[in-house]
């Protein structure tokens, strides 16, 4: 066999086993979030999110680790949309006003978590902007969101599908905007927050 046989053959285990990973633990997230009270689904969502910011900013991490990371908080927050969009329905607009509040604290703490995370480690060269790791969790987040929608699709038709869409997306849009702006203000008094690193080369100012 050959030199790049060899070097092919470990690399593709490597990402098989990446992929199983991160699916299995997705899976598992919106499994366990997905069919529990609002308040138990966002709970573990907020823990996911905060732990993620700490974990998926590390550049030295396993790749398992991190994919893993990745999508069982992107499984976790679409399940938690999921039981939110589905909360929706049961309630009067006025009812629940409370559970409402209560969410909405919850994802905000882990969103102020998650930005003091990433920004007391601002300044160490072992960590991800806080931009890459949005961005990777948001293209997860948006992946389960299409697939969850296709399923819809090919069970219910193409009217339920846009339905179902519909709600997961204004819920997602909640989720979303109740945990960024908080991490984006909490970063903002951090001292060291994120600013372009200079090179080593570079001249002093």
């Amino acid at each position: 066999m050959s030199q790049q046989g060899h070097t092919t053959a470990p690399l593709f285990g490597r990402r098989l086993v990446v992929l199983l990973a991160a699916s299995l633990t997705c899976l598992l997230a919106y499994a366990i979030t997905s069919h529990l009270p609002l308040i138990a689904s966002t709970l573990i969502s907020s823990l996911a999110l905060a732990g993620g910011a700490a974990c998926s900013g590390r550049l030295q991490q396993r790749a398992e680790v991190l994919a893993s990371a990745l999508a069982g908080v992107g499984g976790a927050v679409v399940g938690t949309a999921v039981v939110l969009s589905r909360k929706a329905l049961d309630t009067a607009p006025q009812g629940d006003l409370g559970q409402r509040a209560t969410v909405l604290t919850l994802l905000a703490l882990a969103g102020l978590v998650g930005g003091l995370v990433l920004g007391f480690d601002a300044g160490r060269a072992d960590r991800r902007h806080p931009r890459e790791v949005l961005r990777s969790i948001s293209a997860l987040t948006t992946g389960i969101f299409a697939v969850l929608v296709t399923i819809v699709f090919l069970h219910s038709g193409l009217d339920q599908a846009r339905t179902f869409s519909s709600r997961l997306s204004t819920s997602l849009t909640i989720l979303v905007a109740s945990v960024v702006v908080p991490g984006w203000l909490a970063s903002l008094f951090i001292p060291g927050r994120w600013r372009p690193r200079r090179s080593p080369s570079d001249p002093s100012p």
